[in-house]
């Protein structure tokens, strides 16, 4: 019936968009109340978390999380190629321990301020990434 139809409506609603949607139906009418409730309590807590956070990711709503990773490739990598090194010449030459410390020294360096994470990654990561600084 009708209701059936609405109720999917309302889902595929919620899903989509933000926590606004949920609030307006939650707001509209008592009707929908038991199946609301858990669905506010989850976004209170998700925004009071998010505010304690807003340091590091004020830009992005709270269901995302941006990340970017440096990547070295190596001889154990399924393909041995990469923009850096199309003929896999280095990757294959690469030990998987010697990326881990080649790694371990970049992340040092971006801990003490020696470098920048996006300009390590756009001038070492082996992955496409690269260009926007390892985003």
């Amino acid at each position: 019936g009708v209701s059936k139809a609405a109720k999917i409506d309302s889902d595929r609603k919620r899903k989509k968009s933000s926590i606004s949607s949920a609030d307006r139906t939650a707001a509209k009418g008592g009707d929908q109340h038991k199946d609301k409730a858990p669905t506010s309590s989850t976004n209170h807590h998700h925004h009071h978390h998010h505010k304690k956070k807003s340091k590091m990711s004020s830009s992005s709503p709270a269901n995302q999380v941006r990340a970017s990773h440096i990547l070295i490739k190596h001889q154990g990598s399924r393909r041995k190629a990469s923009w850096k090194d199309p003929e896999g010449r280095v990757i294959s030459n690469t030990t998987r321990d010697a990326a881990v410390s080649q790694l371990k020294a970049f992340r040092d360096d971006i801990a003490s301020g020696n470098a920048k994470f996006g300009e390590v990654a756009s001038r070492h990561s082996d992955c496409s990434s690269a260009k926007r600084g390892g985003d």
